[in-house]
């Protein structure tokens, strides 16, 4: 890969390559604001403590919607894996 020209890649295919680079970033954090969700109630549980009733429904609607949004990239994904063939 070093050393030698790399095909010219067409405008087009630069978008649809920073689509996937983008929908992976989002990904990444969804997963990084999952762990660090169940990290904090892990050790608020450990400590004894509960969480008031708020933060829970919070934490249950920002759940709902990362669940919804990783839907959207899992089909986004499908769709351009049977885009392939």
């Amino acid at each position: 890969m070093f050393g030698r020209s790399l095909p010219r890649v067409e405008h087009e295919e630069k978008l649809e390559i920073l689509q996937l680079i983008e929908a992976h970033e989002r990904t990444l954090a969804i997963c990084r604001a999952c762990a660090q969700t169940a990290h904090d109630l892990a050790w608020e549980i450990k400590r004894g403590a509960m969480p008031d009733a708020e933060a829970l429904r919070k934490t249950i609607e920002e759940s709902e919607r990362v669940l919804a949004e990783l839907g959207r990239i899992e089909i986004a994904i499908a769709e351009m894996k049977a885009a392939l063939w």
